[in-house]
Formats: structure tokens, sequence, C-alpha cells
């Protein structure tokens, strides 16, 4: 299946206009948080810097003193000892949750990985000499032609089958290619909006 993109990107954001619901809460979908850093925050308590999940925001959350958390933990939303998220800059997470972002993103990835696992199986040429599989950090045209034919018709039942039979580390790569587009809202196509995003904006 070929991607339209400017199409799609266009109806979702038409159809993302229309829901109010997520004008007052835009976490209001979030179910997770994946812990990147903590930092403490007087009188009590610390700010979590986090990697949301299903949509793979970056936010943070106050956590009060009761709440025992660490770095990589997953934290169930609601939850009593976490507060409401906001959003946060890339630029200004703190360089220890930077350093975890990309691994918290994968293992976001194989948490939830039907969704991601979407992109390798319905990637296809986006003009006649650009391959969605381009978008991937070190893809070249070549080896996107070789991963095409190395798909078949059935395609992938997991990353694993992936990684075995290009010799990638697909999880990786998606993650990374999802912090490109965070690093710049620019870039097009958004997989993250393709992807992972797309059923907040319906």
């Amino acid at each position: 299946m070929m991607y339209n993109l400017p199409e799609v990107m266009r109806d979702m954001q038409d159809e993302g206009d229309a829901g109010s619901e997520s004008k007052d809460d835009p976490f209001h979908s979030e179910t997770r948080i994946r812990v990147l850093n903590l930092q403490e925050r007087r009188p009590i308590g610390n700010e979590a810097q986090c990697v949301s999940e299903p949509s793979l925001f970056i936010v943070r959350a106050r956590i009060s003193g009761n709440g025992n958390f660490s770095i990589g933990d997953l934290i169930d939303l609601p939850n009593e000892n976490c507060g409401p998220l906001s959003e946060v800059r890339l630029r200004d997470l703190s360089s220890g949750a930077r350093q975890e972002l990309v691994p918290s993103i994968c293992e976001s990835i194989r948490y939830e990985p039907d969704r991601h696992l979407e992109f390798y199986n319905r990637a296809n040429n986006l003009s006649l000499k650009f391959h969605a599989f381009q978008l991937l950090p070190g893809v070249g045209n070549s080896k996107a032609q070789q991963m095409v034919g190395l798909r078949g018709m059935a395609g992938w039942g997991s990353f694993e089958e992936v990684d075995d039979s290009c010799a990638i580390d697909s999880v990786h790569l998606l993650a990374e290619r999802y912090l490109k587009e965070m690093e710049d809202p620019a870039q097009t196509p958004r997989l993250l909006d393709l992807l992972v995003r797309s059923e907040r904006l319906q």
C-alpha cells in the first residue's frame, strides 16, 4: 500500500481540528509514561521527565514523595503519585533524560510493536526515486530496494524477522527516525503522526 502522504496529513489535520476534548487535555489518551530522568523539586517530591505512551510525547509530571520511581520505570496513568502531564521541548530535556530518550523509545516500540511494525510492512515508494525505507537513518536507495525484495508479499511478523532478513536493528532505526521528527517538526513525512498519533487525530 502506498502512502499518499500529502492527503493523509491533510485529512489527519482536518479530523484533529474537530475534536474539543484534546484541546482541553492534549494528553487525555496517554496511558503510561516512561521515566527518563528525575529532578528534586522542593519542598517535596520530584519532577519526572518522561516519554508518554502510546503517542510518544516528551512530557514532565510532578511526582509526590510517596512515589518511589526510578529512571526507566513505566508508570500507568492515572496514578495518585503522579501529577498532570505537560509537554517539554526536546531542547529543554536534561542531558541525562536526553541520553535515555532513544533507549526509552525503543522500549516503547517493543511494548506495543504492532503499530510500529506496520511501517516495515506497508512502506512503499514515496516518489519515483525515493522509498519510505530511506526515511530511516543510514538506509539508501539500494538498501531500501533490497528490503522490499526481502519483505516479499507476506511481510514480517516481528521486528526480529526484519532484523534477521535485512541485517539491521529495525527498532533502533525507527526510534532514531522518531527522534529526528521530535527535533525538527518540519520533517516530512512524519511517521510519528502516521503510525503513532493517528488515533489521536480521528
